[in-house]
């Protein structure tokens, strides 16, 4: 995360978007994005912020260098055209889009920023160690600790096989959610696909107090009955 302190400490940022590598290659297979870099590398960060001076565009330079330097980056690319910078908000806003070919296992997650590079490892190792035949995408908002994980179905599996096993998965991920004192939901909200697991991050306690001010608006229990928890 260190990349993402060192341009928070000198630009305002207005994103940083991530995604992997596998994210990065599902995309330019479609053959309608350029790709950035010769080289190839394990994550991808997306930078935007506010050029409103030549002096802000050199402090980005600079930052982007000391990355370089402090080897938290290999390679990188600032926009200099709408087109350039268009084609590059494509490799981060195509995935959902390019991936659903592969009907995708997908789960809206957070963590703590400076704990992501752990959590991402540990989520992989574990899917990897028990389903080596899935292959994962990630990407999000790191800037926020909201990851998007999304795991493609093997073609040797049919889409009711596969989300069987993915609710296996779905354990292994809200356990290390909580481990990691995170959040089972990170923008999507929990809904009734993850109410059952809503203990994972959140405690008897807090979800009482959720209740009462549910019942306090919501007396008859007419709006979206059955979302989030059951009454």
């Amino acid at each position: 995360m260190p990349v993402l302190h060192a341009f928070q400490g000198k630009l305002d940022l207005t994103a940083f978007e991530f995604f992997s590598d596998k994210a990065l290659a599902k995309v330019l297979a479609r053959g309608d994005v350029p790709a950035p870099f010769e080289s190839d590398c394990p994550f991808y960060a997306l930078l935007e912020f506010e050029a409103t001076t030549e002096e802000v565009a050199n402090h980005a330079l600079e930052t982007f260098e000391h990355c370089v330097e402090q080897g938290w980056v290999l390679d990188g690319v600032m926009s200099q055209s709408e087109t350039q910078l268009h084609n590059l908000w494509k490799l981060r806003e195509y995935i959902s889009e390019t991936i659903s070919h592969w009907t995708p296992y997908k789960n809206d997650i957070s963590v703590t920023v400076s704990k992501v590079p752990a959590f991402l490892q540990e989520i992989d190792a574990i899917v990897g160690k028990h389903y080596p035949d899935f292959e994962i995408v990630w990407f999000g908002h790191i800037g926020d600790g909201n990851l998007h994980l999304n795991i493609l179905k093997p073609d040797n599996l049919s889409k009711d096989e596969f989300f069987a096993k993915c609710a296996t998965v779905n354990k292994w991920v809200f356990e290390t959610v909580e481990k990691y004192n995170g959040s089972i939901s990170a923008e999507h909200g929990v809904g009734m696909t993850k109410r059952d697991y809503l203990t994972y991050s959140r405690s008897p306690v807090e979800i009482e107090y959720m209740k009462a001010v549910k019942a306090a608006f919501d007396p008859n229990g007419i709006m979206n009955p059955g979302k989030i928890f059951a009454i």
